[in-house]
């Protein structure tokens, strides 16, 4: 940014005020993720040298401001172009996608109005450029493992790489030296696939997905809980793997007596796909598919979102390396962030969210929404978001920026004092499915009854069982605990308050940490 005006009599304007504008648009998104962890930061537009290195600390809304109000303005987007070529797939953001990120930017911090009128222009833009994928999805989403897997990787996969749905992403390659992955396909994949198994979906975020009628499972007589992965929103199977389905042409089991899974990669000579040791399981207890690296790890749902069968032939699950694209914004968040910009407007097109959630809910074959009204819509959005977005960056910051009785809790760049429903959503104990190696199978299956409130956060309770049952649930070693007036926010790192002269150490520092100097 600070060299463009060198391009002048090199590239045309036209060029060079394309640059600035996507330029813009990385710093803005920086700097919305630096003041979710941080809150108001140093808003530094030049580069620093070893005496320009003294800048106080800029209150919130100063810098969003700024980003909103003469970095993001229409006179430097309009410089984007209304798409990029396809070879590169989407990872140059293009003029619907910088509305978009404006429209998160501003929905983050409370700015409702912008926050509409920059979704709106985003989906104008849209038109013949970025839709919803179309996604080729069975009667029934969840596919026992000897019938097949279920595949949604034209838009979570490489395919999806070609995906209009996608607006803007990280390009990933392995032929540039450390800039490829390990995240999705070794922390996340089973061990039976070469993974370490150590990241995946929790109970309550599997509990959350409602039944194929539009109801939560604690409410909708298609439940079963002896069958509890069938009739369900098909975005449970495309997100975690459940037991007695595939995963990447694998049989999964969570079961730790199960000591062999099916290989549907591989065949014998007689055609019959192989069976294979499945990795880490009874009676080695300490290590095994249900729980990361000890019997203490997580829930033993892993996540299925981004897998792909790439993976398999580009020996990926073997060198541990992932060039899948890294996804920033999705037409899906757009419907989103317009839905909620007018929900919690207080003249808001709320006819207008409802059309948004139930067009993404058709995609998944989930039917229409049978609430209007602002507090129902209220609800299902939250719904919505938590389901259609996890594992995508997303879910920590929404529990914030939600207020628990209702609304936001930032007014135009201001937080407000509402308690977040992540006081709820992160305070108590972490639950997950018990584990038997003597019982009978099956041990791993949830005998709780979950409690879901209307924001569509799940907590259990020892009285609150399947008619019957016996509660089995564990939890990991430490309760969570989650303070508003603390936790929000992380702490300044010390080496940033130390070496800028313009900000104190303790006056500078966020409330509740103290710096060390």
């Amino acid at each position: 940014l600070d060299k463009l005006d060198n391009l002048k009599g090199v590239c045309s304007d036209e060029v060079i005020g394309q640059f600035r504008a996507e330029l813009l648009c990385i710093r803005a998104h920086q700097y919305d993720q630096a003041m979710q962890f941080y809150g108001g930061i140093p808003f530094i537009d030049h580069c620093l040298d070893l005496e320009d290195n003294a800048y106080p600390r800029n209150t919130v809304k100063e810098c969003v401001d700024r980003l909103l109000f003469e970095d993001l303005t229409d006179e430097n987007l309009a410089y984007l172009p209304l798409s990029w070529d396809a070879t590169w797939g989407t990872t140059r953001i293009d003029r619907a996608g910088a509305y978009t990120l404006k429209a998160r930017i501003a929905l983050n911090y409370g700015y409702l109005e912008e926050a509409k009128t920059a979704a709106a222009k985003a989906m104008e833009l849209c038109e013949g450029v970025h839709s919803l994928q179309p996604l080729n999805l069975p009667e029934e989403a969840y596919i026992p493992h000897d019938k097949g897997e279920i595949d949604v990787t034209s838009l979570f996969g490489f395919e999806g790489e070609s995906s209009r749905e996608w607006m803007w992403a990280i390009q990933r390659s392995k032929v540039v030296s450390g800039d490829a992955l390990m995240t999705t396909i070794y922390y996340t994949t089973p061990r039976v696939l070469g993974g370490c198994s150590w990241l995946g979906p929790t109970l309550g975020l599997v509990d959350t997905y409602q039944c194929k009628d539009g109801l939560p499972i604690t409410e909708s007589p298609l439940y079963d809980p002896e069958n509890p992965w069938v009739n369900r929103d098909p975005r449970l199977a495309s997100t975690a793997c459940l037991p007695g389905t595939r995963a990447i042409g694998i049989q999964y089991e969570m079961d730790c007596t199960v000591a062999e899974v099916a290989n549907y990669n591989a065949t014998d000579a007689a055609g019959n796909f192989v069976m294979i040791p499945n990795a880490d399981a009874y009676p080695k207890v300490s290590k095994y598919e249900y729980g990361a690296n000890n019997t203490k790890g997580p829930g033993g749902f892993y996540c299925r979102k981004f897998y792909d069968h790439v993976y398999m032939d580009d020996g990926s699950l073997n060198d541990r390396l992932d060039q899948l694209n890294t996804g920033l914004i999705r037409y899906a968040e757009l419907l989103l962030i317009d839905a909620e910009a007018n929900i919690e407007s207080t003249n808001g097109d709320l006819a207008r969210a409802k059309r948004d959630l139930d067009e993404l809910r058709a995609r998944w074959n989930m039917p229409a929404l049978t609430v209007s009204d602002r507090d129902g819509l209220r609800s299902a959005l939250r719904y919505e978001r938590k389901v259609e977005l996890a594992g995508e960056g997303f879910r920590w910051f929404d529990i914030r920026r939600w207020a628990l009785d209702g609304g936001l809790t930032y007014d135009n760049g201001v937080a407000n004092g509402k308690t977040s429903v992540a006081s709820v959503a992160v305070n108590g104990p972490q639950w997950c499915m018990g584990y038997s190696t003597t019982s009978a199978p099956k041990n791993y299956m949830s005998t709780a009854k979950p409690i879901i409130d209307k924001n569509w956060v799940v907590t259990y309770d020892e009285g609150s069982v399947w008619s019957g049952k016996k509660f089995n649930l564990r939890t990991v070693d430490v309760d969570m605990v989650y303070d508003d007036a603390k936790d929000r926010l992380w702490p300044f790192p010390a080496k940033e308050l130390n070496t800028n002269p313009a900000m104190d150490p303790d006056a500078d520092q966020n409330p509740g940490y103290v710096t060390n100097k």
